[in-house]
């Protein structure tokens, strides 16, 4: 059964969007020598890497668009991209049609299949790369040189390895919370009980109960919707200045692939009202400093005027196997912080376990010698 599409004016009170714009090969053709232009970090531009040849991107900011429940049914086409699966890891990336693929961008497996395009929301918003590849690479092999327990020659290949640009679905909200609580907390503080040899010291807890309203105003609570990169790993990446973002444009996708995200908009927003929920107890427990016990805290939360992006977000991947063993490494194409995986050199596991080995042995000999 085909799913109905309804209206956007029927949802949200928004009229429907406009036209997209149409992308073809000659759209991204350069008017001097007849390569492709692609989006270029450094200048901010679409850019012939064979002569130079630059265009202009008429960029402007994103804007929120109204959530409810009806949101996510209200898609739109894309438009002017392929779909491609990757068999390995099952990853679903997006390319400009003119674009063709031959790896997958996050696990480097060749054979990725071409597929109609999933239904699902679009992209209102994008943050342009501003790392190029090769300080992309740069701060990679930073990265590495902490890694010294990862076997030299990979240190050495680091500068050989290509990086593919990919940006990832990010969603974001923005809320306003009326929230009524109650909550039981406790002080600990201490008695001196009983006598002679029976005196001591014991802790208790005076419990008391508190409630109150709090209001809280919540914006660009970032929620990552990729089959690949969790919210641990974009945390060590630092997150995105999604506050930055841009109006969704074909242009700032010449050269790089896109993620389809695999959490959906419902979905991301109960992850963040748990957010808000998990930041709104912290900050009820903030009103009451003497209070170092919790037994309970209870959240009562009114949302109004919410809000969201549904971002394309930068970052440069590499993949790669070492002794029939997959890792791989990512860069924030933001800001340049890397976080991976790398292997570890039995070599120098080894001469770790023995250095620790011996400071330990020292220790113990030193103990012996002075002290017993």
């Amino acid at each position: 059964m085909s799913e109905e599409r309804v209206p956007l004016s029927q949802a949200d009170g928004s009229q429907p969007s406009q036209e997209p714009k149409k992308v073809t090969s000659e759209t991204y053709k350069c008017p001097s020598c007849g390569n492709f232009l692609k989006f270029d970090p450094a200048t901010q531009k679409l850019k012939c890497a064979y002569c130079g040849t630059e265009r202009d991107i008429a960029a402007k900011p994103a804007q929120e668009l109204v959530y409810t429940t009806l949101s996510e049914r209200n898609y739109e086409a894309w438009g002017g991209t392929k779909a491609y699966k990757c068999p390995s890891c099952g990853a679903v990336s997006v390319l400009e049609e003119y674009e063709t693929a031959d790896v997958c961008p996050f696990c480097g497996a060749p054979n990725i299949i071409e597929r109609d395009e999933l239904p699902g929301l679009k992209p209102n918003a994008v943050l342009p790369f501003t790392v190029p590849e090769e300080e992309a690479k740069g701060f990679w092999r930073k990265w590495l040189k902490k890694k010294w327990l990862a076997p030299r020659k990979l240190k050495k290949e680091a500068r050989m390895q290509k990086m593919r640009g990919v940006y990832i679905p990010v969603w974001t909200f923005d809320s306003h919370v009326d929230a009524m609580y109650e909550a039981r907390l406790g002080e600990t503080y201490t008695v001196i009980v009983g006598t002679g040899k029976n005196r001591r010291t014991e802790t208790r807890v005076r419990w008391f109960h508190v409630s109150g309203v709090i209001n809280q105003d919540y914006d660009d609570i970032q929620v990552e919707a990729s089959k690949h990169i969790d919210g641990k790993a974009l945390g060590k990446l630092g997150g995105f200045d999604t506050v930055n973002a841009l109006a969704y444009d074909d242009d700032f996708m010449s050269g790089y692939s896109a993620e389809r995200y695999s959490e959906g908009l419902d979905d991301c927003w109960d992850t963040a009202q748990g957010i808000i929920i998990d930041d709104l107890r912290a900050r009820v427990k903030a009103r009451y400093p003497r209070a170092d016990r919790v037994d309970y805290i209870n959240i009562s939360p009114v949302y109004s005027g919410t809000t969201y992006k549904y971002v394309c977000a930068p970052l440069w991947i590499s993949s790669y196997r070492y002794r029939k063993k997959d890792y791989g490494c990512v860069v924030n194409g933001r800001t340049g912080r890397a976080y991976g995986k790398a292997p570890v050199s039995p070599v120098k596991a080894t001469l770790l376990g023995l250095a620790i080995a011996a400071v330990v042995a020292g220790i113990a000999y030193l103990v012996v010698t002075y002290l017993l």
